[in-house]
């Protein structure tokens, strides 16, 4: 039912196999080939990695202009002339493109998995990407979509953020105190420049 609270874990989202470089999949290809796992290539083991992703909201929408008052002036033998209308604050919607109120940032949440595979491989891409952007750099016709899903594992709707671009990584907090294997996870923060929102109808 639509009135339900919605699970916040039914969508879907993969890093797209091309926005990492080709000799960067084929090192870690042959990594993933060398260990026993259910996983056949690199971009599997990553996209499977991914717990969450945090989406941007709007704000900043309104505006506030200080009214100006067309009353006449009062005379106060006190105090000379003084405006008796108190001060107030019109509230108006922005003059510009409301693009530019959504933060243009989102943030990835990876598993960290046993010998940090995952982690080096993004860490990697960044630099090619970087230091190579004829070959590696943002196109036009980089997009990742994030499908959301009903109840049923049927996708509802999908938001398309295109042009993304890695923004930064999280560091690694390594400590001979740490003696115990723990679950943790590490973050990955991308920019990019538009954005797309579209419903999916369902077959009849």
């Amino acid at each position: 039912m639509l009135s339900l609270p919605p699970r916040f874990d039914q969508f879907r989202f993969m890093i797209p196999k091309e926005f990492i470089p080709e000799v960067i999949r084929n090192k870690y290809d042959e990594i993933i080939a060398k260990n026993s796992n259910v996983f056949t290539n690199s971009m599997d083991y990553l996209n499977e990695s991914i717990r969450g992703i945090q989406l941007p909201g709007i704000e900043n929408i309104i505006v506030e202009q200080q009214q100006v008052s067309h009353n006449q002036m009062k005379q106060n033998p006190a105090k000379g002339k003084i405006n008796i209308e108190p001060a107030h604050a019109n509230s108006t919607l922005i003059s510009g493109n409301i693009l530019s109120k959504i933060a243009n940032t989102f943030t990835v949440t990876f598993r960290q998995n046993q010998g940090l595979f995952n982690y080096f491989m993004l860490y990697e891409t960044i630099f090619w990407r970087f230091c190579r952007p004829e070959l590696y750099g943002s196109k036009d016709s980089d997009v990742f979509d994030i499908t959301f899903l009903d109840e049923n594992a049927l996708p509802t709707s999908r938001m398309m953020l295109m042009q993304p671009e890695f923004n930064g990584i999280a560091g690694l907090d390594f400590s001979y105190d740490k003696v115990s294997r723990e679950a943790d996870t590490f973050e990955v923060t991308f920019t990019f420049n538009n954005i797309q929102f579209d419903f999916i109808p369902r077959k009849q």
